[in-house]
């Protein structure tokens, strides 16, 4: 159902189906419709990609095929903004774990829905199994061929960007954002490597310029980085953190002492 290469007209199906309703089973089947039974067949991958069962009928009579279907029901109720796609290097999620970025998974109810504001870069929650590749490429060769939005190629170019290591998919999954249900964490990795190599983008279009941008700000500041390295080097265990508190505790005594000591003379 969801290869490309496999696909038929759903007015066609449609048809078909209720030529076959009327033949085989009189009125017995009278209530159920096409469009009923294709979402429910769907919902499995519904929850895989946040889709909810309202938008598989809603988007039925519009589609051209499942795939068109599927891709109906990922699109966001608000268009994204397209900005200009100066290079394909956006900082990784081990990079952006550096300066202590927050990772939290995204309330919304869209995949492509990945936000970064106060310092905290939040992303929908994604369910990655076996299905997901065929699906994910289907998916991005369908929106090649019609040409009208690009959000699953873009999606998965951003993710690729962020993900290109085990460790990268390791933190996303601590965080509840990846839920990988793959043999290791690499092959996550590995499947968005795959899809950024296979993927032609329009460089002076892309979605989430603006979040490449903020995050590539985010990383090069200096208050960030500093804290950063602060705790990396002095509080990366609770004794390194007692120890510098101590000192500092110590630090600040000598310097009331030293203060009275020249205030008696």
């Amino acid at each position: 159902m969801i290869l490309l290469e496999n696909q038929l007209p759903l007015f066609i199906l449609e048809h078909l189906f209720d030529l076959a309703k009327r033949e085989m089973h009189g009125n017995l089947y009278e209530k159920l419709s096409m469009n009923k039974l294709t979402s429910d067949l769907l919902k499995v991958l519904g929850t895989f990609l946040l889709i909810e069962d309202k938008l598989f009928e809603e988007h039925f009579p519009k589609a051209q095929h499942f795939v068109d279907l599927i891709r109906l029901c990922l699109q966001p109720p608000q268009a994204l903004q397209n900005g200009k796609f100066k290079t394909q290097v956006a900082p990784t999620i081990t990079e952006l774990h550096q300066p202590e970025l927050i990772f939290s998974l995204g309330s919304s109810n869209y995949l492509f829905d990945i936000r970064f504001k106060n310092g905290s870069l939040e992303i929908p929650k994604f369910t990655i199994a076996d299905q997901e590749g065929a699906l994910i490429t289907n998916l991005r060769d369908f929106e090649a061929l019609n040409g009208v939005t690009n959000y699953v190629t873009h999606y998965f170019v951003i993710m690729s960007c962020l993900v290109s290591s085990a460790k990268d998919v390791e933190v996303l999954v601590q965080n509840g954002i990846i839920e990988n249900w793959l043999s290791y964490d690499e092959d996550v990795s590995t499947l968005f490597q795959n899809l950024k190599k296979e993927t032609i983008i329009n460089f002076g279009s892309f979605y989430y310029y603006d979040l490449i941008e903020d995050l590539k700000a985010y990383c090069k500041s200096l208050w960030h980085k500093w804290k950063a390295t602060l705790k990396q080097n002095y509080f990366n265990t609770p004794w390194a953190s007692i120890s510098v508190i101590a000192a500092v505790v110590l630090l600040i005594l000598t310097v009331i002492q030293t203060v009275f000591s020249i205030i008696n003379k």
